[in-house]
């Protein structure tokens, strides 16, 4: 068999001399290589992001991901390994001393109920439930602190928290309530969520609140059903719909105007059934309220429900509110702000402040509750659809950046 530099290809004698500078000069392989190119292999993290997304499951419901997850943990020997914790939670414990410093470091790992349209060959293996929160990237970011600590060795002891149930604001509060965490002594925590239409990289960072509160409410009203032909013998919920309608509206603003305010948005309303003999007897309307600021929003709910039994007791009608999905405000430390500040620095990352906080709601508030910390974003992208789109798709070129910030805020 004759040896590849001695082959004669278009005039030359030598491939290996005549090649090499192209390769150099252009970075891909000339049209005239008789060498196929091989298909290139995805990077570790990125293949494990892309079995998450495949296997995305909805809040309460993270079994595989969990077990996935604690099998990938197990292989970095952890001090400790605790698995179903608050229903599919996984704390994992590198110890050192007890004189060290003990952080956490918090990700999400529930996927939405949206059918994905994106095209790819890891798309979700569940029909209608997809990852469009990027909650497989931030899983796969805290699977890749956990190989840096176990190579790396931080002076400190380190908590890696894998939470379920964001979306649903339970998750946090689960954690919590296993107790798991109070074995630590935690000292500080961070946790930090892609951002799309941010430069890809970008550590997006910010003092005080960084996310809104955020509350789901249910109006309730109970009159009394008649015949259509007969409305003024039964008690028909309709105007006073309209006048809680018209009084939310009132009472809030959109946050955009008003920082202090609390903005109400109408999520559904219904009133008696879709039969044309009737007069509605009952009625329920829903909304969606947000506030930067947790005393606003408490002091805002008071006043709402105050108002709201005036309005019922004018038309004769019982009433209950039910409230869901609370998430408190994101309340960030200053000094572990600037932790995440200086880590950014350190690694010559880009660095973004910002003056307004987002309006969506994250339940890492939780544990800021109990613990001093600080929530960060990490830019997905300027061409990045916006998260819960149906083709959003996380970025995989911020893993390795974002689990070597979470390391550097261990130092």
């Amino acid at each position: 068999m004759r040896r590849i530099n001695e082959l004669e290809i278009n005039g030359f004698t030598d491939l290996r001399k005549s090649l090499k500078p192209k390769f150099r000069n252009y970075g891909k392989r000339p049209t005239n290589c008789l060498i196929k190119p091989q298909p290139q292999k995805k990077p570790k993290m990125t293949h494990i992001r892309h079995q998450l997304h495949r296997m995305a499951e909805l809040s309460g419901n993270e079994k595989h991901t969990h077990d996935f997850i604690a099998e990938h943990l197990r292989e970095l020997c952890p001090t400790h390994l605790h698995t179903n914790v608050g229903g599919y939670g996984v704390v994992a414990a590198w110890l050192t001393t007890h004189t060290a410093p003990t952080i956490a470091l918090r990700a999400d790992i529930d996927a939405l109920p949206i059918k994905e349209t994106l095209d790819k060959d890891y798309i979700s293996a569940t029909d209608g439930v997809s990852h469009k929160c990027g909650h497989d990237g931030h899983t796969a970011i805290l699977l890749r602190t956990a190989e840096l600590i176990h190579s790396l060795k931080p002076h400190c002891n380190t908590i890696l928290i894998f939470q379920p149930e964001e979306e649903t604001g339970q998750g946090a509060r689960k954690i919590l309530d296993s107790k798991i965490l109070k074995q630590y002594n935690i000292d500080k925590i961070f946790g930090f969520h892609n951002l799309p239409h941010y430069d890809t990289g970008c550590v997006v960072i910010k003092h005080n609140t960084f996310a809104a509160a955020s509350i789901g409410m249910t109006i309730t009203l109970q009159g009394r059903p008649t015949h259509a032909a007969h409305p003024e013998k039964g008690i028909n919920p309709t105007m006073a719909v309209a006048q809680i309608i018209m009084m939310i509206n009132q009472e809030c603003a959109n946050l955009s105007d008003n920082p202090q305010a609390v903005q109400a948005t109408p999520i559904h309303t219904r009133i008696g059934n879709i039969a044309f003999g009737t007069s509605a007897g009952e009625a329920q309307v829903m909304y969606t309220l947000r506030a930067w600021n947790n005393c606003n929003m408490t002091a805002t709910l008071l006043h709402l429900e105050n108002e709201i039994s005036k309005i019922c007791l004018q038309h004769n009608l019982t009433h209950h509110i039910e409230y869901c999905e609370a998430f408190a405000a994101v309340d960030n430390s200053a000094a572990e702000v600037e932790t995440i500040h200086r880590a950014a620095q350190k690694l010559g990352m880009p660095i973004q402040w910002i003056d307004t906080p987002f309006r969506w709601s994250e339940d890492f508030a939780e544990y800021l509750k109990h613990y001093k910390g600080a929530y960060f974003g990490i830019g997905a992208g300027t061409d990045s659809l916006e998260l819960h789109h149906p083709q959003y798709n996380f970025n995989d070129e911020i893993i390795e950046p974002t689990a070597r910030l979470l390391v550097e805020c261990l130092s």
